[in-house]
């Protein structure tokens, strides 16, 4: 069921996600599984702005699972469907300029040594 939801939260637009559950999950000893996709950040001013974060306790017969799930948001200039902020480490490579070429200068005897003439 974990990776259905990570692939619908992946559908819609996010750049990455982490899904947690925690607790008895199929025998008596509790376990924690993580499942991920995608490319999330965990620190820094920018979790603020891009990781959308939920925790739900979900209440079963053997006792309560532990259910987190983050979401990191794409960058969206408008601000609608993400936040306006870019991250900090996005580098943007730009096509370069069609230049002119560069001429080599013409030879001027300077690089010889002057050694052909002396005799």
């Amino acid at each position: 069921p974990c990776y259905g939801v990570g692939r619908f939260i992946m559908e819609n637009g996010a750049k990455g996600c982490e899904v947690v559950i925690s607790g008895k999950l199929r025998a008596q000893r509790a376990k924690a599984m993580k499942f991920r996709d995608g490319y999330l950040i965990s620190t820094g001013e920018p979790k603020k702005h891009y990781i959308d974060e939920a925790v739900r306790h979900v209440l079963m017969r053997q006792g309560v699972l532990g259910i987190k799930v983050k979401i990191m948001l794409a960058h969206d200039p408008e601000g609608r469907m993400g936040p306006k902020i870019q991250l900090p480490d996005n580098v943007i490579v730009h096509e370069p300029k069609e230049d002119a070429p560069v001429m080599q200068p013409a030879d001027q005897g300077f690089g010889t040594g002057g050694y052909e003439n002396q005799g």
